[in-house]
């Protein structure tokens, strides 16, 4: 069992004693795989699933609360002629403050009668006519905070390099979609829904090690233009582990330019954050995997965390998450409901690191593949999420 290298920011004593003393260790390997028929590529869920040469496991990385000791072990299953290797624990915690919740703004928009266009500014205003022409009436817009875009009413997916509202499946996401599941189910559900009737059921079950991803690799998508995508879903988690559990909702996945191993960039999130001694949620984070090292130690090491100031996703609630990874810069954004989350921004390096220098550098990989869904990498209860209306783009795209 790996052992958690914590990085403690802004808990007070008794705080970060108490979390220290919670920290779960690693147990189980964190998994993943290029897209099929690559050579050398991670191992997608708890076994791998190709055959022939070496296929290495990824690195399973989780990150706990500050003071404790890490290390690494090795664990997995291997398929044939493959073989899978462990993970290890990231320390850090965090405790207390409150999630900054993004509001958004009233942009203005052109009613009937008249031929003026309407106004699109913050705050919202009627668009006026021109000459011989009404004046419109103003109407509530969608745009978000600093780096949304104004609700024009235009359709994303017109430009978009993939979209999905996940209403033409009768089972489960197929097609462009892999999934990929240890201890876990993925099927179309209408319980949930954001747009049309039916969304993606994740359940996960409990254990030390659970997934239930969804993996788009398909070459109409990738690779994308000067290596920059950005994402949208509409997430929605039902609980939050109340122990420090590392987990992954989003990952990026290729080889690194001009190398020959992987890297991965993800969000997620580990440590229980509470507001007011209650429980509040678990707090986000952003990670990064070399996650060859873990059966080649010829190739970096990594397993780094950069965590929130104790922002968390609220639980039984949808969100609107979207992301940009920018391989041009190794920086990685978030926004949720369209407003920036600057505290999981990263741009070259992040707090810490497990099996590198604090400061390595967060060199992004030329993405073949992104994941969604739920990864948990240390002993969870059973988890259930949705997503709805995903979307992929060379630009922000806003929430619906």
């Amino acid at each position: 069992m790996l052992r958690a290298y914590l990085t403690r920011r802004s808990a007070s004593v008794s705080i970060l004693l108490g979390l220290v003393l919670g920290v779960a260790c690693h147990s189980g390997d964190d998994d993943d795989a290029t897209p099929s028929g690559s050579s050398g590529a991670p191992s997608t869920g708890g076994t791998n699933s190709g055959t022939g040469g070496t296929t290495p496991g990824t690195g399973g990385s989780s990150m706990g609360g500050s003071g404790a000791t890490g290390g690494s072990s090795t664990g997995g299953s291997s398929a044939t002629g493959g073989s899978s290797t462990g993970g290890s624990s990231t320390g850090g915690s965090a405790t207390g403050g409150s999630s900054a919740t993004g509001g958004s703004s009233t942009g203005g928009s052109n009613a009937t009668g008249g031929s003026g266009t309407a106004g699109s500014s913050t705050g919202g205003s009627a668009g006026s006519s021109s000459p011989g022409g009404s004046a419109g009436t103003s109407s509530a817009g969608t745009s978000g905070a600093t780096g949304g875009s104004a609700g024009t009413g235009a359709n994303p997916c017109d430009t978009a390099l993939f979209c999905d509202d996940f209403e033409s499946y009768t089972s489960a996401p197929n097609g462009k979609w892999t999934l990929r599941t240890t201890s876990g189910a993925i099927a179309v559900d209408q319980a949930q829904h954001v747009s049309g009737a039916q969304s993606v059921k994740f359940t996960t079950q409990a254990g030390s090690k659970a997934t239930a991803l969804m993996r788009i690799a398909d070459a109409s998508i990738f690779p994308v233009p000067n290596n920059v995508l950005y994402g949208r879903m509409m997430f929605r988690i039902e609980s939050e582990p109340t122990q420090s559990v590392h987990w992954t909702m989003i990952a990026g996945l290729g080889v690194v330019p001009g190398q020959t191993y992987h890297s991965e960039y993800r969000y997620g999130g580990q440590m229980p954050i509470t507001q007011n001694s209650a429980f509040a949620g678990s707090q986000l984070m952003a990670n990064y995997e070399t996650p060859d090292w873990y059966a080649d130690k010829s190739t970096p090491g990594s397993d780094c965390w950069h965590h929130s100031n104790a922002r968390v996703l609220p639980a039984a609630k949808w969100t609107c998450v979207e992301w940009k990874f920018d391989g041009a810069t190794n920086g990685m954004q978030m926004w949720l409901d369209g407003a920036p989350a600057d505290d999981l921004t990263i741009l070259g390096h992040g707090d810490g690191c497990v099996n590198a220098a604090n400061d390595f550098t967060w060199t992004a990989p030329a993405f073949a593949s992104i994941d969604l869904g739920w990864e948990s990498y240390q002993q969870d209860d059973a988890r259930t999420a949705y997503i709805d209306d995903v979307v992929l783009s060379t630009t922000k795209i806003g929430c619906p």
